[in-house]
């Protein structure tokens, strides 16, 4: 049925329904594009900051281990300026600190995924929506020239298929950069957690407690 047809002819064939699906493709490539860049700043040497940090920290410089937090792009580098902010502080400030920015930084790295989910779920749906009006429109073939054959429902039919093929491949790749999003999210929040309770340990090390 599509031999002679290119990619584009496939796809005007789906009708209507292309046309919400292929904004749900320019989302899902925006988003993943954006959330790939954004995730792969904040990859740094974790333990060789912490380690800087750590000297400075029982150097009594302060502000040299915050310069060291400034100039990375890390959530995990803000929670770690958030706590030396609050250095002379006792433990449950310290703390407090470091977990507001945590859970600041966890709202960020989420920040567009729940794009990514909601195209995934409503994809097939639009692509099943599709192949209602491409059934619908070869039934209306068939009243309306009073015979059936494939001349007369060929349209309808191109037009289901395509409809739902497109939107079973955008729900497709939504969920693989979704899922892809999420695990690098709980990576990162777990690192998070981890370096918190680390950056704690040094800093009430220094003060005696």
């Amino acid at each position: 049925m599509f031999q002679s047809y290119n990619l584009l002819q496939i796809l005007i064939q789906g009708g209507i329904a292309m046309i919400p699906l292929l904004i749900c493709s320019l989302l899902i490539v925006a988003v993943i594009i954006e959330r790939f860049l954004a995730y792969r700043r904040i990859k740094f040497d974790v333990e060789d900051t912490l380690y800087k940090i750590q000297h400075s920290v029982l150097k009594g410089n302060i502000l040299e281990a915050v310069s060291l937090c400034e100039a990375k792009t890390s959530p995990i580098a803000v929670i770690f300026k958030a706590g030396l902010l609050k250095y002379d502080h006792d433990r449950d400030e310290i703390l407090e600190a470091m977990e507001r920015a945590r859970i600041e930084e966890s709202r960020k790295l989420k920040r567009y995924v729940w794009l990514l989910g909601t195209i995934g779920s409503c994809a097939p749906f639009i692509g099943l929506f599709g192949a209602i009006i491409g059934i619908m429109r070869a039934f209306h073939n068939i009243a309306a020239t009073g015979s059936g054959g494939m001349a007369v429902v060929a349209g309808g039919i191109a037009e289901a298929l395509v409809a739902t093929a497109y939107g079973l491949v955008v729900a497709i790749i939504a969920v693989i950069g979704y899922n892809c999003c999420m695990v690098s999210i709980s990576n990162t929040t777990e690192d998070m957690k981890v370096y918190t309770l680390r950056l704690l340990e040094i800093l009430m090390e220094q003060q005696g407690k």
